[in-house]
């Protein structure tokens, strides 16, 4: 395994200014997609990246393509790198950096994996946006006809490379805040294990939300539609694999 981590920024200079240390010393070369930033503030990313680190890439949208794009660009690049796989972490603070370690070593187990961290939240999560999961926990069952998957929001995630970029090359509508429920759909959908790691999870009191409540909420219900009727069409072949693991797991 050869693993970078994967940051998508957007004026959240504040926030990774804090973390970038952590982060820093937790051993890993740095790919870090600014989502267009305004100039002040990627020029002041750029030079932090500097001081901080000479294992980094650092590449910019010309125009904000929202959360699940720069993610998309980060796996690229990462990949275009020799990396053989990527962790995605926020550049706000609200992962526990201590999970990084946790997660790759459960990749290091099961290098053809996703391997998702199942946040552990503290006091800080408004009811919600804690409640709120649950739906979108429904959804994805529904879409998937199974309950693989066990959180579909916590973009604290290591992707083995080779795999999501096949599923990269699908028509992903989530390019922001659908992306991360969206992609581990398909990958449930392509047969892809996951596998998921207690993390914890904060929200920074001075930390910054890019959640444009119509433009997004009108994004992931059109996601979901298309998942839906994704999921009728491949419900047999769904259909036969579940009976088909659960037969094997009644002979073991």
């Amino acid at each position: 395994m050869l693993t970078c981590l994967v940051i998508p920024h957007f004026d959240h200079l504040d926030q990774f200014r804090k973390v970038l240390p952590e982060l820093v010393k937790e051993g890993f070369p740095l790919v870090v997609v600014d989502d267009a930033s305004p100039q002040p503030s990627f020029d002041a990313l750029a030079l932090l990246l500097e001081e901080c680190t000479d294992d980094s890439i650092l590449t910019r949208h010309p125009k904000n393509l929202g959360k699940g794009g720069a993610v998309m660009t980060g796996l690229k690049v990462a990949q275009q790198a020799g990396f053989s796989h990527a962790l995605q972490i926020d550049a706000d603070g609200q992962h526990d950096i201590k999970g990084i370690k946790k997660l790759v070593e459960e990749a290091t187990r099961h290098p053809e994996n996703i391997i998702c961290g199942q946040p552990v939240f503290d006091e800080t999560v408004s009811k919600l946006r804690f409640y709120s999961r649950y739906l979108t926990l429904f959804l994805v069952w529904l879409e998937t006809l199974s309950t693989e998957i066990r959180d579909a929001l916590c973009g604290f995630r290591l992707y083995p490379l080779e795999q999501t970029m096949v599923l990269l090359k699908t028509d992903i509508a989530g390019k922001r805040m659908a992306f991360d429920p969206e992609i581990l759909v398909r990958a449930v959908w392509a047969d892809i294990p996951l596998s998921y790691i207690p993390v914890g999870v904060a929200y920074p009191e001075d930390g910054k939300s890019h959640f444009r409540y119509l433009r997004d909420n009108l994004e992931i219900t059109w996601m979901h539609i298309r998942l839906v009727f994704g999921m009728l069409i491949r419900a047999p072949m769904l259909l036969r694999r579940n009976l088909s693991r659960r037969s094997a797991s009644l002979h073991r």
